[in-house]
């Protein structure tokens, strides 16, 4: 862990750690989407997330989307609850069983695909001016660093951290 010298680790060259300036990308463009969605698609965040989840995965259950989203069953409940009532979702019981299976209704299925639209278009639009082969030496990055990410990841939970 002694990687950096001292004298490198003042308080302020914490952001200019590539982990750090992701984050900041991450948050900007976290704050800017949540803005654009409310604009755009009258989603809030968290629906907007549970579209985009279910958009992918459906049918989950209400268990399923809490774990892929990491939140709370109960304000993940209130959420399904006020988008089916909207007509962006569908509640039906699972065969044979208590579960609940959520799903995109066919509202909702035309409300996702204007939504893949638009993550399209932003990605063009946050990389237009950057040359292809640029773009493609980033994603190759990124793709070992959630790899590496990857690896944290399981080693923590082997440690029960």
């Amino acid at each position: 862990m002694n990687d950096v010298d001292a004298a490198d680790r003042t308080p302020g060259a914490i952001y200019d750690l590539v982990s750090m300036r992701m984050i900041r990308l991450f948050v900007m463009l976290r704050k800017s989407g949540v803005l654009a969605h409310r604009r755009h698609f009258g989603l809030s965040e968290t629906e907007w997330r549970i579209m985009t989840q279910l958009g992918a995965r459906a049918p989950l259950s209400l268990n399923g989307l809490a774990d892929v989203m990491l939140q709370d069953r109960g304000q993940l409940s209130r959420a399904v609850k006020a988008m089916v009532e909207r007509g962006l979702l569908t509640r039906e019981r699972k065969p044979g069983g208590p579960e609940i299976e959520i799903g995109l209704s066919p509202r909702g299925k035309a409300l996702y695909a204007q939504m893949v639209e638009w993550v399209y278009h932003r990605d063009r639009e946050l990389t237009q001016e950057i040359p292809g082969e640029q773009v493609a030496t980033v994603l190759g990055v990124l793709s070992r660093m959630i790899e590496q990410a990857q690896t944290m990841l399981e080693e923590e939970q082997h440690l029960g951290g």
